[in-house]
C-alpha cells in the first residue's frame, strides 16, 4: 500500500517547512508549491490525496486554485483543506466543500492529525 500523498500550497516557507515536516512524521508523503499556479499545475499531474492550501497568496489565491481544482474532471473529487488568517474565510471554504479551514496560527500537531484521520479514518489499517 503506497503512503498517502498530500499536495501543499503556501507562499511562506517556514509554513512549507513546519507543515512538511509534520506530515512527513506521521509517513505522508507531501509535496510542496509555493504559489497556486505551481499547485494547479501539481494538483492536475499528480493527483494527491489532499491538497492543503494558503488561501492569502500573490497571483492565484486559495479560493482560485480551489475553484479551478473542482471544475477540472481529474481533481474535482480531492479533498480540501486551507489555511487561514481570518475566521471570515470560513463560509467560502466550505462553499468549495473544504473539510476545514483552519486559523493560523495552528498547532501542526493538530493540522498533522485532522490530515491523517482525514486520509486515513481507520487506525488499524494504517499506511506507516
Amino acid at each position: 500500500m503506497r503512503a498517502p500523498c498530500v499536495l501543499l500550497i503556501d507562499d511562506d516557507a517556514a509554513v512549507r517547512m513546519l507543515c512538511s515536516a509534520s506530515l512527513s512524521q506521521l509517513g505522508i508523503e507531501v509535496i510542496e508549491a509555493k504559489d497556486g499556479a505551481e499547485g494547479l499545475d501539481l494538483a492536475r499531474r499528480r493527483r494527491p490525496d489532499l491538497v492543503l492550501l494558503d488561501v492569502s497568496m500573490p497571483g492565484l489565491d486559495g479560493f482560485q486554485v480551489a475553484e479551478l481544482v473542482r471544475r477540472h474532471r481529474k481533481t474535482r473529487n480531492i479533498p480540501l483543506m486551507f489555511l487561514s488568517g481570518e475566521a471570515a474565510n470560513d463560509a467560502r471554504a466550505r462553499e468549495l466543500g473544504a473539510i476545514a479551514c483552519l486559523a493560523k496560527p495552528f498547532d501542526p500537531v493538530a493540522l498533522s492529525t485532522l490530515i491523517a484521520t482525514t486520509l486515513n479514518p481507520y487506525p488499524e489499517g494504517a499506511w506507516a
